[in-house]
């Protein structure tokens, strides 16, 4: 993820640079610093993707999705469970 990607992350959600730095729990300084920069680390890569993850099912709990929510989460739990599967690995 590059800093302009996560500037394009922190846009999507409708955060000033602010709420990113407080929601990624890092100064308002050190965000800028990411996104201003060629390669942010991957730990804050992974912080973003789990954000977004967790707004995405809070949406789509909100939305009354739970169905299809639910057949996804089951979906992706037997594949990981599956014997070729490289969870775990």
């Amino acid at each position: 993820m590059t800093g302009y990607d996560l500037r394009l992350w922190r846009k999507s959600f409708g955060w000033s640079r602010e709420k990113a730095a407080e929601e990624l729990g890092v100064s308002l300084r050190t965000y800028k610093d990411y996104e201003n920069c060629a390669q942010v680390k991957r730990m804050v890569a992974l912080a973003a993707l789990a954000l977004s993850s967790e707004n995405l099912l809070a949406t789509m709990v909100q939305k009354k999705h739970q169905e299809p929510l639910l057949t996804l989460l089951r979906t992706m739990h037997n594949a990981s469970r599956s014997p070729g599967s490289q969870a775990g690995h």
